[in-house]
């Protein structure tokens, strides 16, 4: 008796034994976890780590910004039971990373099997370029780093009153809070953008987070803080896949401006007197304006039929559009929901509020033709068609015909090898 518990005692302390061994080989312990900031590079994580196993696969993971999309990288790593790892995250397009974005990383590191995730940090990327200095109102922030506090504090108020203004008109909130980088010209804020002014388009604001703003100073930054910061707002009324046309986005946002630029109401007001406007359909993608010289007329006109939706039926019908797209209905479909027409209703009606004839016929989706030409593009499709339709119906007799020949090549063959 007394030679079995020794036995079972010291099997025991064998398994407890082996236990720490397995556990002491696949340790795994974190020496140093760090990020830095350097505009306009990026950010660059750096780690430190041992164990004693070799390192199998090392992770930086990481969340940017409030929209909280999980993303994992490859660093570059030297060493085996030893690890020094780098990692970059580029500013501006390749990462979309923005001054103000908010980085919650982690790594993830796999050593003799087993796999551990180091504490979550954060780091906060920025513009060192400037010292800048803070104005809040409300859940609001506003960065600027030139000019007087009082102009920084009007545009602040500009701001905060289209975020206030465009949450009730879209009947949602935003309750988180909200950024705004102000820029002294467009050249300073080129840097810190995601825009490249390709087309010879100069950007003035822009909006890649759903609480951060960019905004320049050059021309009107009031009504730039205010269309960007309906953005925000969309945003936060369209949380999910669910997006509405172009025309709506930037027509709300040029409607939440205290009017529109100049620019913008000439090119409109030109494009109706010389019925050379856009169709709706084409306006459903801002690639209708992607060219320096559409730019004006694709705002305008986006206003203009925002203007018509609100002013017409009112505001709580343009909210339920809103809801209607985020429920997933489709531009189309929300407007023959809410409205009783498609895009092309609405064209048609919208032209007839501003003194043109109905569109003869709709054009297609994709299209960034403004106006169809003097030709008929019935006839056109008709004349195409009938060809296309004689042409199908000869190949297919020819195709019936080499089917044919080849089955009974076939059965010949078959027959002969049969006998």
């Amino acid at each position: 008796m007394k030679r079995a518990l020794a036995a079972g005692v010291a099997l025991l302390a064998m398994l407890i034994s082996a236990q720490n061994i397995a556990t002491a080989q696949s340790a795994i312990e974190v020496t140093s976890s760090s990020a830095q900031s350097d505009f306009p590079n990026g950010l660059t994580f750096q780690l430190r780590a041992t164990s004693n196993s070799t390192f199998e696969d090392v992770r930086l993971v990481y969340e940017i910004g409030i929209e909280g999309i999980r993303n994992t990288s490859v660093p570059q790593c030297s060493g085996t039971t030893s690890v020094t790892c780098r990692d970059q995250l580029s500013g501006g397009r390749r990462d979309t990373i923005i001054p103000g974005a908010e980085i919650t990383y982690f790594w993830r590191l796999t050593s003799g099997g087993e796999t551990q995730e180091t504490e979550p940090q954060q780091i906060t990327y920025e513009d060192s370029r400037f010292e800048w200095k803070t104005l809040t109102e409300g859940n609001m922030t506003l960065w600027y780093y030139d000019g007087s506090e009082d102009d920084a504090r009007e545009i602040l108020v500009a701001a905060y009153q289209s975020e206030q203004e465009s949450a009730a008109l879209l009947q949602t909130t935003v309750d988180y809070p909200v950024k705004v980088f102000l820029y002294a010209t467009a050249e300073d804020m080129q840097p810190a953008i995601l825009s490249d002014n390709d087309e010879g388009v100069v950007t003035l604001g822009e909006v890649v987070y759903s609480d951060t703003a960019m905004v320049a100073a050059d021309s009107a930054p009031e009504a730039i803080a205010r269309h960007e910061v309906a953005h925000i707002v969309q945003r936060a009324a369209l949380p999910g896949a669910y997006n509405a046309p172009d025309w709506a986005i930037e027509g709300m946002a040029v409607y939440m401006q205290p009017e529109p630029l100049s620019n913008q109401r000439n090119a409109i007001e030109s494009a109706i007197q010389d019925n050379d406007v856009f169709s709706v359909r084409s306006m459903s993608s801002a690639t209708s304006g992607a060219i320096s010289g559409n730019v004006s007329l694709f705002y305008g006109e986006a206003w203009s039929l925002v203007d018509f939706l609100i002013e017409t039926y009112g505001e709580e019908k343009f909210a339920e559009y809103f809801r209607a797209i985020n429920s997933g209905a489709g531009d189309a479909g929300a407007l023959e929901q809410v409205y009783g027409f498609n895009q092309d209703g609405l064209e048609n009606a919208w032209r007839e509020s501003v003194g043109l004839p109905p569109r003869d016929a709709p054009t297609p989706d994709d299209s960034n033709i403004a106006e169809p030409t003097s030709d008929s593009p019935d006839e056109l499709s008709n004349g195409s068609s009938d060809e296309t339709n004689v042409g199908l119906i000869v190949a297919v007799i020819a195709v019936t015909v080499v089917i044919a020949a080849s089955l009974l090549g076939l059965g010949f063959y078959l027959a002969r090898r049969l006998n």
